[in-house]
């Protein structure tokens, strides 16, 4: 298997994240980055034989904009794993809405208000599962495409053979390809590209799934997360009514997904298919790492999360 990990998953500028209808025109500091290269899992979380994630930093590239809204409850889900499994200073860039050239397949409104709810997602998710200490900025794709792949470009070149960078591809790959191609070649190749189906990895507008191996990333096609994590909504019942508001938020996001109306697969299903890279990574990624979840996995490991952390 060829050695690029890209985890994508789509997210807006914290700037407009307050209100769903505020200006998307500019990013907002959360704080400067720092190097990490190594494990250490959360005191508060504790250890766990299941979290075994590997060395390096994090960059999660979400679509949300496209016709499929998979991405609102998928991103909130991929937050909250980022927590329970006390992988929150690994996270170095998230970016939403990456579909550049939305298709007529979504009508002009309901993709700006899918950019503003993607806004909102991320920046309730990081308020509620933060702090996210090496996080500089969420940006929108869509309106911030500069600043988007200025932030992922300089992550790429901070990469080293023990500290590379985890790309999760949770949408089209334009961004990671522009970013790629302005990054110094000679770090390109500590960059891994996760990806888990062809849908994200053809739909580019600007560079082909070919061009991006092409740059000399590593890359790791984990099966199609579809299989487990779209699901009837009975699974995750246990997150609606949960002790813990930051676990019924979760729901709230994956039942407004189911809700969109925008496409007519997604009724009746709760969607967190992108989360199943993230989960791949946290469970060992290349060594060994579990591309076969399910709800009750994701269960499992949500359950981390402690009442003492509200």
């Amino acid at each position: 298997m060829k050695t690029i990990h890209v985890l994508l998953c789509a997210c807006t500028s914290l700037g407009m994240l307050a209100q769903a209808t505020q200006s998307q025109d500019q990013t907002s500091p959360i704080a400067e980055p720092q190097h990490l290269s190594r494990e250490t899992a959360s005191p508060e979380l504790g250890n766990s034989s299941l979290i075994r994630i590997p060395s390096g930093r994090l960059a999660i590239i979400a679509d949300g904009n496209s016709p499929d809204p998979d991405d609102i409850g998928a991103t909130a889900v991929t937050i909250g794993l980022l927590h329970a499994s006390g992988a929150n200073d690994r996270l170095v860039h998230l970016s939403h809405s990456c579909d550049l050239k939305p298709t007529t397949r979504i009508p002009v409104a309901d993709e700006l208000r899918r950019q503003q709810v993607m806004a909102r997602v991320c920046h309730e998710g990081i308020n509620h599962f933060g702090p996210f200490k090496n996080l500089v900025a969420c940006f929108n794709c869509r309106t911030e495409r500069d600043a988007t792949v200025t932030n992922l470009r300089d992550a790429i070149n901070r990469s080293s053979k023990a500290d590379p960078l985890w790309i999760i591809e949770a949408g089209e790959p334009d961004i990671i390809g522009f970013a790629l191609q302005a990054a110094n070649p000679s770090k390109r190749q500590f960059t891994h590209v996760v990806s888990h189906h062809a849908a994200n990895d053809n739909a580019g507008d600007f560079f082909s799934w070919q061009q991006i191996l092409d740059f000399g990333v590593v890359e790791h096609q984990i099966g199609d997360q579809n299989v487990g994590l779209q699901s009837k909504m009975q699974p995750w019942h246990w997150a609606k009514t949960h002790s813990d508001p930051r676990i019924q938020w979760i729901w709230n996001q994956l039942a407004y997904a189911e809700q969109d109306g925008v496409v007519k697969f997604q009724t009746g299903k709760f969607d967190c298919s992108d989360a199943g890279m993230l989960y791949w990574w946290i469970t060992g990624a290349s060594n060994g790492g579990n591309n076969q979840a399910s709800p009750s996995d994701i269960k499992a490991m949500l359950s981390r999360v402690q009442p003492h952390d509200l």
